[in-house]
């Protein structure tokens, strides 16, 4: 027996109601077994043979080693099929990078990571989002597990030429920071994305508002000077009822959007 490493490019993926599942291993029966190792769907490939993807938005199920086990009878058949396998070969590509924001004793800089892209076809919000020269708040409400983040992180991939900046839920508080918005202001057409950002933009009329200034800035960002002068955008995720929101973020003109994920059912 013989086997043979290779990167694999094709048609092996099965669709089952609730996912798409690759093949461990295909037994042709003629003497010939082939197993499939660490295969995955991914998009974030070249592909320089124009090779028709196994699923829709470009995503090609890749295995990292491909074993064929066969009969010597069979060395020539095996030999021509590792070539064809070969030939079907995409090489990891794109990768997407967030800005996050983080603050130390000289002050607030940002640091990158690496996002990778989920399935989702739903596009929303995307042509809102990378026009350029735009400015707003986008509000994502929901309870946890209900995709908010997975959303995201498929934004993150399709919007192009725009810094996207990430603020961890921890530093949240900081939008509120007098010294938050002088650095914020460095990054003309930039999107602004915070994580369970119910501090920040909670009415400021209720007794439990932690933060008014917060919401303040979010205003000046969204739809004020500042907003007019830079172009930014705000997308802030929460899990809380959208009654909680200061009134003056839900105002038209402000506004871009306000989308609540709700729970998924089994299939999704």
């Amino acid at each position: 027996m013989i086997s043979t490493k290779i990167v694999l490019y094709g048609n092996i993926i099965k669709k089952t109601k609730q996912n798409y599942v690759s093949y461990r291993a295909i037994d042709l029966g003629n003497g010939i077994i082939i197993e499939f190792s660490a295969s995955k769907l991914r998009n974030d490939v070249q592909n320089p043979k124009k090779l028709k993807s196994d699923h829709s938005d470009d995503y090609f199920l890749v295995c990292q080693v491909i074993k064929i086990y066969h009969l010597p009878k069979h060395n020539s058949f095996v030999e021509n099929l590792a070539n064809q396998f070969k030939e079907m070969t995409v090489f990891t590509a794109r990768t997407c990078t967030l800005r996050m924001v983080c603050r130390n004793a000289s002050g607030y800089y940002t640091n990158e990571i690496t996002i990778q892209k989920p399935l989702i076809t739903n596009l929303m919000l995307f042509t809102m989002l990378n026009t350029n020269d735009s400015e707003g708040i986008v509000l994502l409400r929901g309870v946890p597990g209900s995709s908010r983040t997975n959303y995201i992180r498929y934004l993150i991939h399709e919007i192009q030429d725009k810094t996207l900046i990430y603020i961890p839920p921890d530093m949240a508080k900081e939008i509120s920071s007098p010294e938050f918005l002088p650095f914020f202001m460095e990054y003309e057409n930039a999107i602004l994305i915070s994580e369970d950002a119910e501090n920040i933009i909670r009415d400021r009329s209720g007794t439990t508002v932690s933060s008014p200034q917060a919401v303040a800035n979010l205003l000046n960002l969204s739809d004020g000077l500042l907003g007019d002068a830079m172009h930014q955008q705000i997308i802030a995720t929460f899990n809380c009822d959208l009654t909680i929101v200061d009134r003056a973020l839900l105002r038209k003109g402000r506004l871009i959007a306000n989308y609540e994920f709700n729970r998924l059912d089994i299939e999704s």
